[in-house]
C-alpha cells in the first residue's frame, strides 16, 4: 500500500478513552461560539505506509495543505510525520529514504511504536473551544466517529486560525468585542479615504485588467487599490512562509549538502527554490507542481 489517504484509517479502538472532560475557559467559549469540528470542512486525512518514500509523504503533505501525514503498517496506526521533518528529510537528500526512519510515533519509539495510555475522543461533533484546548498540548487532533471505527480527518491549530480569519461575525456579539476591534472598524471609513490618494505596488490597470477577466466591474477606484492592498498582504504573507521553509532547508544538517548548492560558508545566505514556494503555497490549498530549474 503507497498511501491510504482515499481508504479508512481504522481508529485506536482498543485505548482507554480519557473520562476527564476538557476544561474551555470563558473566552475561549465567547471566540469559538456554538461551533463545531464540522465547521472546518477539513480534508480527508492523509495516510501513508511506513515503507513508503519521504518524497511520496511529502507530496501528500502538500496536497492536503501542509497537515500532518499518518504513517500505517498495514492499516494500524504507527504515528505521525509534518511537514517541517519532510522538508528537512528532503533538504537532507533523504527522499528516497522510507518514511519509517523519519516519522513520530504516538509513544514509545520507532522500533516499538505504541498507543498513549489513554485517547481523547474528538468527533464532528466536537465543539471547537475543545479542539483549541486540546490543541494547546497536541500536535493535531484525530478526528474518528463516536465508536472511533475510523479516523476521518486530522485537525491542527493551522485550521482553527483559516476557520477564525473566515467565520462571518455575529452582529449580536458587537457589544462583547474588545475596544481594539471597534476601534479598527471605525477607522475602515479613515482607509477608504485615503485610498484616494495613494497608490499600491499594483497599478490600478493591472488590477483593473485582472478583474475583468475575473468578471467584476467596479467603478471605484478605492475598491479596487483595496483589492490591491490585500493582494500584497497575501503575497507577502506566502513570500514569509517560503523564507521559513527555505531556513529549515539551509541549517537541515551542514554534512549533507546537494551539489550545486554551495559550501558551508554560504549556508549564512538563504536560497528560496521552487520547493519552499511549493510547500508555503500548499498551506493555502494552491497545489504548484515542481518545475524544473536550470543553472
Amino acid at each position: 500500500m503507497d498511501t491510504a489517504e482515499t481508504e479508512r484509517v481504522r481508529g485506536p479502538r482498543s485505548v482507554p478513552l480519557a473520562e476527564d472532560a476538557i476544561q474551555v475557559p470563558d473566552h475561549v467559549k465567547q471566540l469559538y461560539g456554538t461551533a463545531t469540528v464540522s465547521s472546518l470542512q477539513l480534508l480527508p486525512v492523509g495516510a501513508i505506509a511506513a515503507s513508503a518514500t519521504v518524497a511520496r509523504a511529502l507530496a501528500i503533505a502538500r496536497a492536503h495543505h501542509g497537515q500532518s501525514v499518518l504513517v500505517l503498517d498495514n492499516d494500524k496506526m504507527l504515528g505521525y510525520v509534518d511537514m517541517v521533518a519532510l522538508v528537512t528529510a528532503d533538504a537532507q537528500d533523504a527522499a528516497e529514504e522510507p518514511v519509517q526512519a523519519v516519522y513520530e510515533p504516538f509513544h514509545g519509539t520507532r522500533q516499538d511504536p505504541t498507543y498513549p495510555s489513554t485517547y481523547r475522543l474528538i468527533t464532528p461533533e466536537t465543539s471547537l473551544g475543545e479542539l483549541s484546548v486540546f490543541l494547546q498540548t497536541h500536535p493535531f487532533a484525530l478526528i474518528t466517529d463516536a465508536d472511533r471505527t475510523h479516523v476521518t480527518n486530522v485537525a491542527g491549530a493551522p485550521d482553527l486560525s483559516r476557520y477564525l480569519g473566515n467565520a462571518p461575525r455575529d452582529p449580536g456579539s458587537l457589544g462583547s468585542r474588545t475596544t481594539e476591534e471597534v476601534r479598527r472598524d471605525s477607522a475602515l471609513p479613515d482607509l477608504l479615504r485615503m485610498l484616494d490618494t495613494y497608490s499600491p505596488l499594483i497599478p490600478d490597470e493591472v488590477t483593473d485588467f485582472y478583474l475583468e477577466r475575473a468578471g467584476f466591474q467596479s467603478q471605484d477606484v478605492r475598491l479596487k487599490r483595496l483589492l490591491a492592498l490585500a493582494t500584497e498582504k497575501f503575497v507577502a504573507d506566502i513570500a514569509s512562509d517560503a523564507f521559513q521553509y527555505a531556513r529549515i532547508r539551509t541549517n537541515a544538517g551542514p554534512s549533507r549538502s546537494r551539489p550545486g548548492h554551495g559550501s558551508g560558508r554560504d549556508r549564512t545566505r538563504t536560497v528560496l527554490t521552487m520547493d519552499d514556494l511549493s510547500a508555503a503555497l500548499g498551506e493555502y490549498g494552491i497545489d504548484a507542481r515542481r518545475a524544473d530549474s536550470f543553472r
